[in-house]
C-alpha cells in the first residue's frame, strides 16, 4: 500500500513537472514578441502594407472586417472616425483556458497604403462560483497583468500560462485575418470590386 502511495506520489509530481515544462516552452516562444504599454496591458503590433489601397479603402476594409469576422455579440466597435482612419473596437475570447475569456481591444490606425493594428490584451474572466446544475453564476476578473507571464511571482503558474498563451495565440491569429481582409478585402477582389 505506501508503495502505491509513493509510486502515485511520484507519478503525479512528474505529470506536474512536464506540464510546468510545457507551459515553459509555450511562454519561451512567444517572448519578444509582444510589449507592456504604459497601463501594463500586453500589447501586439502589427504594420499591414498595402501600397495600392487608399486611406478610404484601407479604412472600409478594416470598418466591413467586423462584420464578417465576428459572427456573434464578442465584440463591440467603440469609435470609428473615417477622417481620422481610425477603427476601436473593444471584444473577447472564450476558451483561452476551460472557461477562462479574455478581454482585448483592437484599434486599427490607416493612412494612404498602410494599416497599424495594435491588439491589446487587458483583463480574464474566470469562473468564481459554478452553481448546483453546473452552470457559472458569479464571474471573476484579473488583470492580464497580474498574473503569469508579466506578474512572475502569480499563483497557478500552468493556468495563467495556458491562459496567456491561447491569448496570444487567438490575437495573432486576429492580426492575421485583419491582414487578409485589408490586402484582399472580406470576400474578394473580384467580387467587391465587380461592376453593378
Amino acid at each position: 500500500m505506501k508503495k502505491t502511495i509513493i509510486i502515485s506520489a511520484l507519478l503525479l509530481c512528474s505529470k506536474l513537472e512536464a506540464t510546468s515544462q510545457n507551459v515553459d516552452e509555450k511562454l519561451s516562444s512567444i517572448q519578444g514578441k509582444w510589449a507592456l504599454d504604459d497601463r501594463r496591458n500586453v500589447t501586439i503590433q502589427r504594420i499591414i502594407e498595402a501600397p495600392s489601397l487608399s486611406k478610404e479603402e484601407i479604412y472600409n476594409r478594416a470598418l466591413n472586417f467586423f462584420a464578417y469576422y465576428y459572427i456573434d455579440e464578442n465584440v463591440k466597435i467603440v469609435n470609428h472616425d473615417k477622417s481620422q482612419g481610425l477603427v476601436v473596437a473593444r471584444g473577447v475570447f472564450d476558451n483561452l483556458n476551460n472557461s477562462c475569456r479574455g478581454w482585448h481591444v483592437i484599434k486599427i490606425d490607416v493612412k494612404d497604403g498602410k494599416a497599424k493594428i495594435l491588439v491589446t490584451l487587458t483583463e480574464y474572466q474566470y469562473p468564481k462560483n459554478i452553481s448546483t446544475d453546473g452552470v457559472f453564476n458569479t464571474w471573476a476578473h484579473t488583470k492580464v497583468s497580474e498574473e503569469v507571464p508579466i506578474n512572475t511571482k502569480g499563483g497557478k503558474y500552468v493556468y495563467w500560462g495556458n491562459a496567456f498563451y491561447s491569448f496570444f495565440t487567438k490575437a495573432t491569429n486576429l492580426l492575421d485575418s485583419i491582414e487578409i481582409a485589408i490586402k484582399e478585402a472580406n470576400t474578394s477582389k473580384e467580387i467587391e470590386s465587380s461592376a453593378w
